[in-house]
């Protein structure tokens, strides 16, 4: 809420004062200090307040019979100084020993991109996840410019991401910055995280730190959760739709001992049971559901560089699509309609602590999760039954090598425990994974504008031996206007073949596979080219990137080389994936902030024996969000029009479908109104305000247990316009 008190604090009308008071806000690094922008700055007890600037200066008028004045930055302690008389300040933030990366932002907009970091990270913010429903961590991405979502099929209500043009399973999923929602959980983990549970997001593209791992190939995605030590004390909100779907969130912060003992509870619950059949298909445009989770973390600082966090999260969720006739106690028989019945639950834990010492150049973190997820699935006539066990552990030392911090050191060492257990096609399949790791990475930071990041980890596998991870990142500001970054590096991860493509049980042809799990491995390289400037006296970011995935090795979902099966092969042949991307985030007018995008994918495959188009992918998107706020923040209206490119669709020798060999560009558009008051707001608004929709999602529907039926080859919106209303209500501790 930190970012969201910022983001009040930017849009207060503009005051004059007879006096001010000026200063200097410093991050401090090491020994050493650098200027930090964007950091909160108010009077104690009021919303008087402002933001430092690019250069960490900033000013703020005298409030009449107040001293206090507060400085808070996401990622540092918060500090209060006590203010003797008019002049200058200097104040230094200090780190607040968080056990995750900190991503360091030059303004706290919606979104933007760090140009401190030399990884390419695009930070999302609570105030950027209030501009639409934001129900869960798949649908905050809606308006985004670098991550696509879309459906994975048309039936099970599934969805999936896309960065830099490849699938969210090549993208490292961390919350709290350990990895998660992988495995069993990859079909629908992505609803499993409620937005209104989440502090923000961070979007990271390309190799990734190796710190984290060796899995991120095409990038990482982090969702940060919120912290039981904010300043919020309890939140409440309602949702609900045209189409029936409704959802209760609510999470509360009790202060035990102060801010040394802190505990947060977090409650979630969805329903969805009304039944849509929009296109009159004779199918449910999607699933039934009922979802019901309940979190608890706890914090405990003792405000002398030791920390630790723990949390706990249990999930149970059912759904259930198919035929508009289908049963929750329906069994599976060509006699009874065709239906998809789903039932997960879970639970996952992490513990993290961290300790600095040796006065600060040195801190030791311990970062680990466990999951348990067990599910039961028929998809038509075919059942599908899974559990996994997972555990992680990482253990990472840092260093300050000299007395300015120019030279850091990061060592560690990982753990990876998996045991997977499914059951298809009266087969039983087990394996376990146990994965333990070596890392190192150094960093080289002689001034402000350069920075060099070299890491290498290698990892002990028991299925797949030993292997190197390599990964370099480069930044360097050159100019007043000018970041360029570019950064290279090696990927690798465990191709779970049946739980990732689970989905594709939608269809008439059951499964074949050579391997129940494979190891997949890629090099990524990138480049972003980013300018700062000052245009009408308000900020333009310009940025440009490109970003190449090349695969050594690869599992290939083959639709088109047998009629009667789908195929899930290794990789033979070549496969890449090549994503440029422009954007330009400016205010042209006070309050009015504004998001231009447009990105070209080239993603190819060799699929039996031809290197073609990967299908149902677009080649190319461009967003335009419009975001305004009017004064004192009354009200809020957000626009978001998404230009979807055209693509490939598969088909296998001698099939006869509606959709021919290619689908073509489309536009989506959605939109929201908000209204603020004290402590609650209203909002109200629609997705797909043009009401687009796939025609014929679901091919043979008219015969689902015939030879013709699909129901994967989903490649727009399967839900036409939808309409919601929703009430915030938000209380803050004093």
């Amino acid at each position: 809420m930190k970012q969201y008190l910022l983001f009040i604090l930017m849009i207060l009308p503009g005051l004059s004062f007879a006096d001010e008071i000026k200063g200097i806000v410093y991050a401090k690094e090491g020994n050493g200090k650098q200027p930090l922008p964007g950091v909160n700055i108010y009077w104690e007890g009021s919303t008087q307040g402002t933001t430092s600037v690019a250069d960490g200066s900033f000013s703020i008028g005298q409030k009449n019979n107040q001293h206090m004045l507060v400085f808070s930055f996401v990622g540092y302690e918060k500090q209060v100084v006590h203010v003797h008389e008019m002049g200058a300040l200097e104040v230094v933030l200090e780190p607040n020993l968080e056990i995750e990366e900190v991503k360091v932002v030059k303004k706290n907009r919606g979104t933007y991109l760090s140009t401190i970091n030399p990884i390419q990270v695009e930070n999302i913010s609570s105030a950027e996840l209030h501009k639409a429903a934001c129900c869960n961590l798949a649908e905050s991405f809606e308006t985004n410019p670098s991550v696509d979502l879309s459906y994975s099929d048309a039936i099970t209500g599934a969805k999936q991401i896309k960065l830099l043009g490849l699938d969210g399973t090549y993208s490292l999923m961390q919350i709290e910055n350990m990895p998660n929602l992988r495995g069993l959980a990859t079909a629908s983990g992505l609803t499993y995280i409620p937005g209104p549970w989440m502090e923000s997001i961070q979007v990271s593209k390309g190799a990734a730190s190796v710190v984290n791992g060796y899995d991120a190939i095409a990038g990482q995605i982090n969702a940060e959760l919120k912290k039981p030590d904010s300043d919020e004390k309890l939140f409440l909100n309602l949702y609900g739709n045209i189409d029936g779907r409704l959802e209760y969130n609510g999470n509360g912060n009790i202060r035990l001992k102060g801010d040394t003992l802190t505990t947060g509870i977090f409650v979630h619950g969805h329903d969805l049971s009304k039944r849509n059949d929009h296109n009159h298909d004779g199918f449910l445009d999607e699933p039934l559901s009922k979802m019901f989770q309940v979190a608890n973390r706890w914090k405990y600082n003792n405000q002398n560089g030791f920390m630790a966090q723990a949390y706990v999260n249990f999930l149970t969720e059912e759904r259930l699509g198919g035929q508009k006739e289908v049963d929750w106690n329906m069994q599976p028989s060509v006699n009874n309609p065709f239906g998809v019945n789903i039932k997960n639950d879970r639970i996952d834990a992490f513990l993290k602590s961290g300790y600095t010492f040796n006065n600060g150049k040195s801190a030791i973190a311990w970062l680990s999760n466990f999951s348990r997820h067990e599910t039961e699935s028929y998809y038509g006539l075919t059942p599908y039954n899974a559990d996994e066990t997972r555990f992680y552990a990482n253990a990472v030392l840092t260093h300050d090598l000299d007395a300015y911090a120019r030279h850091i050191l990061n060592t560690g060492a990982s753990f990876v425990y998996d045991d997977f257990n499914e059951a298809i096609y009266d087969q039983n399949i087990e394996r376990t994974e146990k994965v333990p790791g070596l890392f190192a990475e150094y960093t080289f930071k002689p001034n402000p504008n350069l920075t060099l990041m070299a890491g290498l980890r290698t990892d002990f596998h028991n299925l797949f031996g030993t292997f190197v991870t390599p990964r370099m990142h480069f930044r360097y500001h050159f100019a007043d206007h000018f970041t360029i970054r570019t950064s290279a590096g090696k990927g690798y991860r465990t191709a779970n073949v049946l739980s990732e493509n689970v989905y594709l049980l939608s269809s008439s042809r059951p499964l074949q596979w050579t391997d129940d799990v494979m190891q997949e491995e890629a090099w990524n390289y990138g480049f972003a080219f980013i300018q700062n400037y000052t245009l009408l006296g308000r900020e333009l970011t310009l940025n440009a990137e490109f970003f190449r995935t090349s695969f050594d090795s690869q599992l290939i979902v083959d639709r088109e080389t047998s009629p009667d099966y789908v195929m899930l092969t290794p990789l033979q042949g070549t496969s890449f994936a090549n994503s440029l991307q422009f954007d330009v985030r400016w205010q042209p007018i006070e309050r009015l902030d504004l998001l231009l995008a447009y990105r070209i994918n080239n993603i190819k495959q060799t699929i039996g024996g031809e290197l073609v188009d990967k299908p149902l992918t677009n080649d190319y998107k461009g967003l335009i969000n419009l975001n305004y706020t009017t004064n004192l923040k009354k009200w809020m209206f957000d626009y978001t029009v998404q230009f979807n490119g055209g693509g490939r669709i598969p088909e296998y020798p001698g099939e006869v479908s509606a959709g021919g060999l290619a689908f073509d560009p489309y536009v989506v558009m959605n939109a929201q109104v908000t209204k603020y008051f004290r402590y609650w707001s209203v909002y109200f608004g629609s997705e797909n305000l043009g009401d687009f929709k796939q025609s014929h999602p679901i091919q043979g529907a008219d015969n689902p247990f015939g030879p013709n039926f699909d129901a994967t080859k989903v490649w727009g919106p399967v839900m036409g316009r939808k309409v919601y209303l929703g009430l915030r209500f938000n209380l803050n501790y004093e």
